[in-house]
């Protein structure tokens, strides 16, 4: 019995083997109900990060996020527009792919703005992101792009954190807050001779980090700070802390926040009789939302902006963007438009058609291309460094003068240092 029993499984056990090594057998004809199934895509060339895969007739996507409705709509709109001139001036597609703009608003807040980069994060045909807008967006919002490895690029948002935390996939086409408050000091100190500074801020990642680094700068340059507050977004009576900072007799007082409240905060100190310089960095340069929002109050205030424009191609660019929107850019359209050129190029460089018609993208290769490729745009030229800062920056201090904002005197940075 055992030996008839041992001879069966030996039998079985051979059976096995052949079975195993014989070639595959040809595979039955697919069910009526799948015939019709689109066929997958083919194997791209690897990428460290994978492959955006667009089927053939498809559209490219790139996204922008930033603040659409609200008191901060103004500049959301601008990068929406920058972008759309960019794919207009690139010719609409890439490698014969539509490109159309798909803009989400992130409200300038940290919550909303993890829900816009989750949604974005999520579309297979998704190029990149432009933006997101604030700082206080970014921080949060940039871990998942990081995580989904999908390549942003940020035209405005300048906190010191944004490009500390090693995001491969993250660049920006703005100085950074720490170069900002360099300039604030030395322009408040030197140029305007303002002594003694009262500082007020909004509290958010963007704002409360700009006020603290031109605090810091302003006492290691032997100015007093006589008073430093905080408000809140979307506050609109400041009446104490506007009481407490005249009370401090201060030569000048530097804002650090967004247009909505500066507007608000320097009409109420002129109204408290004020008359010192009034100072504030990028997010108040806006002439529909800052200066013409202010009553009259921001005339002769100061601030602060990076990638003035001036550049080669700057002029084409204006009078492009102005036929096509009815106005002039508000802050961020030239650095969105920058932006966006600098996507479509590398992706153009980078991207291939395979032999069904798919459009395929290395998304490391798209980044690394982004990084490795100097780029001469209409906000000036632009070079990135390691870590996706300017390597090269420049910034403006602008005033406030018959309600237009004029250029006064711009600074330049090589790799962080101020060289001029």
């Amino acid at each position: 019995m055992k030996s008839r029993l041992f001879a069966l499984v030996t039998m079985v056990v051979a059976l096995s083997f052949v079975a195993a090594c014989a070639p595959a057998a040809a595979p039955t004809a697919a069910p009526a109900a799948q015939a019709t199934a689109a066929p997958a895509a083919p194997a791209a060339p690897a990428d460290a990060w994978g492959n955006l895969v667009i089927p053939k007739g498809g559209e490219v996507k790139i996204d922008v996020s930033s603040a659409l409705t609200a008191g901060y709509a103004a500049y959301g709109q601008d990068m929406l527009n920058g972008v759309n001139l960019a794919i207009d001036n690139f010719g609409g597609t890439l490698k014969g792919f539509k490109v159309v703009a798909v803009g989400g608003d992130d409200q300038c807040e940290g919550a909303p703005g993890v829900t816009v980069a989750e949604q974005f994060a999520a579309d297979p045909s998704s190029l990149g992101v432009v933006g997101p807008m604030c700082s206080g967006t970014v921080v949060p919002a940039s871990q998942v792009y990081s995580d989904k490895h999908l390549l942003m690029i940020t035209p405005s948002s300048t906190a010191v954190i944004v490009t500390a935390r090693g995001f491969e996939n993250l660049f920006r086409t703005v100085p950074n807050d720490d170069l900002q408050a360099q300039v604030t000091v030395d322009y408040l100190y030197n140029v305007l001779a303002v002594k003694n500074l009262g500082i007020v801020q909004d509290q958010s990642v963007y704002g409360q980090g700009i006020a603290d680094a031109v605090q810091k700068y302003f006492k290691a340059a032997g100015g007093t700070v006589t008073g430093y507050q905080g408000i809140t977004r979307g506050d609109t009576d400041f009446s104490a802390v506007v009481s407490t900072l005249v009370a401090g007799k201060p030569d000048g007082i530097y804002f650090g926040g967004m247009d909505a409240e500066g507007a608000l905060v320097v009409n109420q100190l002129r109204k408290a009789g004020f008359k010192g310089v009034f100072f504030g960095p990028d997010g108040i340069k806006s002439k529909p939302t800052f200066v013409d929002k202010s009553g009259g109050a921001a005339e002769g205030a100061y601030m602060t902006f990076g990638a003035v424009g001036g550049a080669s191609g700057y002029d084409a660019f204006l009078a492009a963007f102005k036929a096509k929107f009815n106005g002039d850019p508000v802050a961020y359209g030239p650095g969105s438009y920058d932006d966006a050129s600098i996507m479509l190029k590398a992706a153009d460089a980078v991207a291939t058609v395979d032999k069904d018609g798919n459009l395929v993208i290395g998304r490391k290769a798209l980044a690394d291309k982004v990084r490795s490729t100097p780029f001469d745009g209409v906000t000036g030229h632009l070079e990135f460094t390691s870590t996706g800062d300017l390597g090269a920056a420049s910034i403006t201090v602008f005033k406030v003068v018959n309600s237009e904002i004029v250029a006064q005197k711009e600074y330049k940075f090589v790799n962080g240092k101020l060289s001029s």
